[in-house]
C-alpha cells in the first residue's frame, strides 16, 4: 500500500487531483488498477489515506521539533528546520495536499483530514506560545489565539510556497523568517 499512496502524491502533485484517475496511479505503481481498487474503493478513498498518513508523520515530526530549544524563538526555528527536512523527504506532499484543498469542498473526507491537519497544527503552535507565557518570555496578557493565527498563517503561507516555487526559494524564505524572529526585521540604521 505504501507504493500505491507514494504513486498517487506523485501522480497527483503532477497533474492535480481531477486529472489523476486509479489507472495513472496503478501505473504508476506498477500495478493493475484491479490491485489497487482491492485496497481502495475509490480515488477520494487513496487520496485520504494517502494525505493522512503523511500528515501524521509531519505533524508528529514537527510536534517533536517544537520540544527542542529552550524558549520561543529555538523552538519555533527548530519547527521551520523540520519543515524544511519534511519537504525534502516528501518533495511532491506539498503539491499533492494544495491539489487536494481545490477539491475539499466537493470531498467531505478531504475537508475534514485538512480541517484536523490546521487544528493539530494550531495547537502546537499553541503549545509553543502558553509554554513561552509560562517560562515568562511572552507577556500573560498577548492575545494568544492572535500569535496562533499569525504564526499558523506564516507557516501556511511557507507551505504554499514550498508547493509553488523551486525547494531553493522556499528555503531561503525559511531561513529569512529564522532570521527575522532571531533578530527582528532589517532595518536600515541612518
Amino acid at each position: 500500500m505504501r507504493r500505491i499512496k507514494a504513486a498517487a502524491i506523485q501522480l497527483v502533485a503532477e497533474v492535480g487531483y481531477a486529472n489523476a484517475t486509479m489507472k495513472g496511479i496503478a501505473q504508476r505503481a506498477g500495478l493493475t488498477s484491479a490491485a489497487i481498487y482491492h485496497y481502495y474503493r475509490s480515488k477520494e478513498a487513496l487520496a485520504v489515506d494517502a494525505l493522512e498518513s503523511i500528515l501524521d508523520e509531519m505533524i508528529a515530526r514537527l510536534g517533536a521539533a517544537g520540544e527542542r530549544g529552550s524558549g520561543l524563538v529555538e523552538r519555533l526555528t527548530s519547527v521551520l528546520e523540520e519543515a524544511i527536512a519534511c519537504t525534502t523527504d516528501y518533495p511532491d506532499v506539498t503539491r499533492f495536499e494544495a491539489s487536494l484543498s481545490f477539491e475539499a469542498a466537493r470531498h467531505p473526507d478531504l475537508s475534514a483530514l485538512r480541517a484536523k491537519r490546521r487544528s493539530e497544527e494550531e495547537a502546537l503552535y499553541r503549545h509553543l506560545v502558553d509554554e513561552a507565557i509560562a517560562g515568562g518570555e511572552v507577556s500573560p496578557d498577548v492575545d494568544v489565539q492572535s500569535m496562533v493565527d499569525a504564526i499558523t498563517s506564516l507557516s501556511w503561507g511557507l507551505t504554499y510556497l514550498s508547493a509553488t516555487e523551486p525547494a531553493d526559494r522556499h528555503r531561503r524564505a525559511v531561513r529569512a523568517v529564522e532570521n527575522m524572529l532571531a533578530h527582528g526585521l532589517p532595518v536600515r540604521r541612518s
